[in-house]
């Protein structure tokens, strides 16, 4: 069977194992994103007062949940792809690097899902698009490598150490507060932006608020910081994973 086709059938059997027996199925997309955008416009509205700027504050959001969830999901996704599939690595060969493609396609089909909703409440807000919605395609592209980079990284780390995955969700935990999800970084003095911005999800959720709801180009800089900043990780994570995918079958 082709590689091509194998993919494909990696992402059906992931995407069925995830939604087996769910009463609400593929509306979990939907789900997720929409009722932590609820919860985040209820406590910094009524409880705790945080500006984000001249639009409102479920688009403000919920354009930060839709990368977000999509980054969480395909790494969880992958991080057990290669371990918990123990009876395909032991028994045929075939590109290991399937098995966490496969978890980030899953959650990529999430993200358009989601990304629906996204487009009614633009609509609802009256948000116009203009021209600078067309660099939303860098700013995924630096998203996609970033998270298939985690995701190689983790998940070959995790055949040989199976507390990788608790480790994953203290990170995402960290990684939550380091990503200006919840706040604007617009006041921050120009030191603590660039440290955030060695978080390559800070650039992404930025300028993607920046390019949709403010109709203004990318920030050249922080464009150029993160792609490199993702191609370095690549180029450490895919090495890292082809050096000891040899061994998964007899550690597995």
């Amino acid at each position: 069977m082709p590689f091509k086709d194998l993919l494909i059938v990696f992402i059906w059997r992931q995407f069925s194992v995830r939604y087996r027996n769910s009463v609400l199925g593929i509306l979990w997309a939907i789900i997720q994103p929409i009722s932590m955008m609820m919860l985040l416009t209820f406590v910094f509205t009524y409880i705790i007062q945080v500006k984000t700027g001249s639009y409102p504050k479920p688009v403000f959001y919920y354009s930060a949940l839709l990368p977000w969830t999509f980054f969480v999901g395909a790494v969880n996704g992958s991080v057990k792809s290669i371990s918990g599939s123990q009876s395909l690595v032991t028994k045929i060969y075939f590109p290991r690097e399937i098995l966490p493609l496969s978890g980030i396609f899953v959650a990529f089909l999430d993200l358009l899902i989601a990304g629906s909703i996204y487009i009614v409440l633009l609509f609802y807000f009256n948000i116009s698009l203009n021209y600078t919605v067309i660099w939303i395609i860098p700013i995924f592209i630096v998203l996609i490598i970033f998270t298939l980079s985690v995701s190689l990284l983790f998940s070959s780390i995790n055949v040989y150490y199976k507390d990788v995955g608790l480790i994953i969700t203290f990170l995402m935990r960290l990684m939550f507060f380091a990503t200006p999800i919840i706040y604007s970084i617009d006041k921050l003095s120009l030191k603590l932006k660039l440290l955030l911005f060695l978080n390559p999800m800070t650039f992404i959720v930025e300028n993607t608020r920046r390019v949709i709801l403010e109709g203004r180009d990318i920030v050249l800089w922080q464009f150029l910081l993160a792609l490199a900043l993702v191609l370095i990780l690549f180029h450490v994570s895919y090495k890292i994973f082809i050096k000891i995918e040899k061994d998964f079958a007899d550690v597995i």
